[in-house]
């Protein structure tokens, strides 16, 4: 199975591309250009994996929480191209993502706690928790949006996203554990990819089902 993936939902812009088992990527972080250069990033992944559009059968898409413009342009490229194609569309959450990326750096057997937070401006975080154990990730509270004092870090064995290097708080508390990944990182078209390619088939709907996610008002 061919599979696109698109995010534009934060800071960083990427699209990576599934083709016969092999993985290729496109991507920069530079804000506010998503819209100039998404298209050209699935042309040229296109054309390295010596592919053609009408070759894709599934696209999944970062729907979210992010910046709502970068949000809208992600989903708005998704929706038109599974429509013309006529293929299904996977939309996935940019905190799952983050706490996926965390997961695939773990090498035990106990189950470890997850906390994703991610700098949604205006003084407050978008974060969720995790639970990774037996190879399996499973959310375990809603993803929120709120001051980064809200954030629930009791018992967290690991924490991930940009928020640990922005806010106090949670940057006080980062100190405090030993065991962590890159504060100031952004979710990827890829690890989506890697995330969801084995399920797609069963987890994949049609384009009107994908809606952005913003956790809080435009």
């Amino acid at each position: 199975m061919n599979l696109l993936a698109i995010d534009t939902a934060t800071e960083s812009c990427s699209a990576a591309l599934w083709v016969d088992g092999k993985l290729y990527q496109k991507s920069t972080v530079q804000p506010r250009l998503h819209a100039e250069f998404i298209l050209p990033f699935i042309d040229e992944l296109l054309e390295q994996a010596f592919i053609k559009k009408a070759d894709i059968d599934g696209i999944v898409v970062g729907q979210g929480p992010g910046a709502f413009t970068g949000v809208r342009i992600g989903v708005a490229v998704a929706q038109g191209l599974a429509l013309a194609l006529d293929v299904p569309v996977l939309g996935v959450s940019n905190l799952t993502t983050l706490a996926f990326a965390a997961s695939q750096h773990i090498d035990t057997q106990e189950p470890l706690s997850i906390v994703v937070a991610t700098d949604a401006r205006m003084q407050e975080v978008y974060w969720a928790r995790y639970v990774f154990f037996n190879a399996q990730l499973k959310r375990v509270t809603e993803e929120k949006v709120g001051p980064a004092s809200t954030v629930d870090l009791k018992n967290c064995d690991v924490y991930i996203g940009s928020g640990f290097s922005v806010y106090s708080e949670l940057i006080k508390y980062a100190e405090t554990k030993p065991m962590t990944f890159e504060t100031n990182v952004y979710s990827f078209a890829k690890d989506m990819l890697l995330m969801v390619k084995d399920d797609f088939e069963k987890l994949a709907t049609k384009i009107e089902s994908i809606e952005p996610v913003y956790l809080r008002e435009p």
